[in-house]
């Protein structure tokens, strides 16, 4: 008799496509001694198989709709600056001390560790969770290779000739160190520090000068700086201030290096598999009463972040024509920021009523249904909001039966006898003062308000009747309002330009928490934002990138 193999079961749970992204395509296998053809003394076997496959079909199926970050997997890998390495050491020492995250750290220069993160992503390998380069320049290019998301910037220092403390008389600029034939080091230009260096000196004409002369090139600023400290043949080495003033070194601030300044910020990899704990540790590096105490005690200039907790909230008062294009995004930014939004969504006019008022106090952030109620809160509160960034625009049109049996053309025919009319508030709503306006400018409103049974708080209200029927025959609405009923209905839309809101939104200049507040604005003008909004049937105003 032949021998029968264990039967395999396969699943093959197809990749799907969630926001934009590919699941990976996951395969089970379960092995059974079920013997076809035999007796079925062991079917149970089969049947205890199946259940255990279901199980595990729901597991995965959970975690890929749910990709929430593992308290199992605390450890972050920080990828940093070797001139940074005794700042960032003491902060992360704070940090997993009073928060429990574990943090790795691996230096090198800003370049090499720019490379590291295209190779790990060459590679498919997701190993680094934060970048600190020792300048800015850095970050944006990461960024723009699609190796980076958030950056925050949180400290400043600048380039120096540094030389040993007993040294004579300082140059008292580049010729100087030229003509003295000083012994000078350099870092190489993979390195903030040697980048900076090089750019500062081709700027003043001296680079090529200073490159001949050199006696040695060094892949980190603290090398360098060793070799001025220990070496006795060795003057000077252009360094950051910072590393020469830990290591005791004279500081000679030459004036071709006066514009050298460049900004250290940490940024969280677009490959991490904990955002949320990326950027907890990266806002405690920027926050003054952490990051911001450390780095002033190591001879930086600190560049002030947000207040610090471990779980920021904001409050976003938000016009409601807004609200079923940014909940989704909303979302998705307090998972990954670990954060709360708490989001105050009513008529543009009713939100500024209260902010008037202080009933509520004013808000982080203010969304409008159109700018104009950002114009108007700006002029009578003394301008308590920063920039704003524009978003999105849609039309006011008029909402009517299909095949528009009253042949409703235009806002003069509103005033046609008998015809029953929807608006929404003015006093409560962007939408109502702009369709009253509109109306006005006909000069017939008041044919057309005699017609009008219907002020409801919101454009929700109107269509919920238009859809419940014979209350009313026409309702003024946004076109992005109505996108979901052009089956059982009809759009007549509205051509001066005045019948068009634009929605914009801006920060309180005074929120203790700016950088959370811009980096919301940032994902709402993003691009996965905007898909959100079309869908919709507005009008994208942004510039995304």
């Amino acid at each position: 008799m032949l021998p029968v193999k264990p039967t395999r079961f396969f699943v093959n749970l197809f990749p799907c496509e969630l926001d934009g992204k590919v699941t990976r395509e996951r395969f089970i296998m379960v092995e059974s001694s079920y013997k076809y053809g035999g007796r079925g003394g062991n079917g149970w076997l089969l049947l205890l198989s199946t259940a255990i496959l279901a199980s595990l079909m729901v597991f995965i199926l959970k975690n890929d709709s749910s990709p929430v970050e593992s308290d199992e997997d605390q450890e972050l890998l920080v990828y940093c600056a070797a001139g940074v390495k005794r700042a960032v050491e003491e902060v992360a020492g704070k940090f997993e001390q009073e928060l429990g995250v574990k943090i790795a750290l691996e230096y090198a220069s800003s370049g090499v560790l720019a490379n590291k993160l295209k190779t790990d992503r060459e590679s498919g390998i997701a190993r680094a969770d934060v970048y600190i380069p020792a300048d800015y320049v850095y970050t944006k290019r990461a960024a723009a290779d699609g190796l980076t998301a958030e950056s925050m910037k949180v400290a400043s220092w600048k380039v120096v000739f540094a030389m040993k403390p007993d040294s004579g008389q300082s140059p008292v600029n580049v010729d100087a160190v030229l003509e003295q034939k000083l012994s000078i080091v350099l870092c190489d230009p993979l390195a903030g520090v040697g980048q900076k260096t090089k750019k500062m000196l081709q700027s003043s004409g001296h680079w090529a000068s200073i490159d001949a002369t050199k006696t040695a090139t060094f892949p980190t600023v603290t090398e360098a700086a060793l070799a001025v400290k220990e070496n006795a043949g060795t003057h000077g080495a252009f360094i950051w201030d910072s590393v020469a003033r830990h290591f005791g070194l004279k500081v000679v601030e030459l004036p071709e290096l006066e514009s050298s300044k460049a900004d250290i910020s940490v940024a969280v990899t677009s490959s991490t598999a904990r955002p949320s704990k990326a950027l907890k540790f990266a806002r405690y590096l920027a926050a003054p009463s952490k990051g911001g105490e450390v780095f002033a005690a190591h001879n930086y200039q600190p560049i002030a972040g947000d207040v610090w907790t471990p779980n920021p909230k904001l409050r976003i008062d938000c016009g409601g024509v807004n609200r079923e294009a940014i909940e989704k995004t909303i979302k998705e930014f307090q998972q990954r920021e670990g954060c709360t939004i708490d989001v105050v969504y009513a008529g543009c006019g009713t939100l500024v009523g209260k902010m008037q008022t202080g009933e509520q106090g004013l808000p982080d952030l203010f969304m409008t249904c159109d700018a104009s109620y950002l114009d108007m809160i700006q002029k009578k509160m003394g301008n308590p909001f920063g920039p704003d960034v524009r978003l999105s625009s849609t039309r006011i049109v008029m909402l009517v039966a299909k095949g528009n049996p009253l042949e409703i053309q235009s806002l003069k025919d509103l005033g046609n006898p008998g015809l029953r009319v929807g608006t929404t508030d003015p006093k409560a709503s962007t939408l109502g003062a702009m369709s009253h306006q509109l109306i006005r400018e006909t000069g017939q409103f008041a044919a057309v308000k005699e017609n009008i049974v219907m002020m409801a708080d919101t454009a929700h209200t109107l269509v919920q009747t238009m859809e419940a029927g014979e209350q009313l025959d026409v309702a003024m609405v946004y076109e992005a309002n109505v996108q979901h009923l052009n089956e059982r209905f009809e759009f007549v839309p509205l051509e001066k330009k005045y019948a068009i809101a634009v929605q914009n939104v801006a920060a309180r200049k005074t929120t203790i928490y700016p950088n959370l507040a811009s980096r919301l604005m940032t994902r709402l003008a993003s691009i996965t934002s905007r898909r959100r909004f079309e869908q919709l049937g507005f009008q994208w105003e942004a510039d995304s990138e």
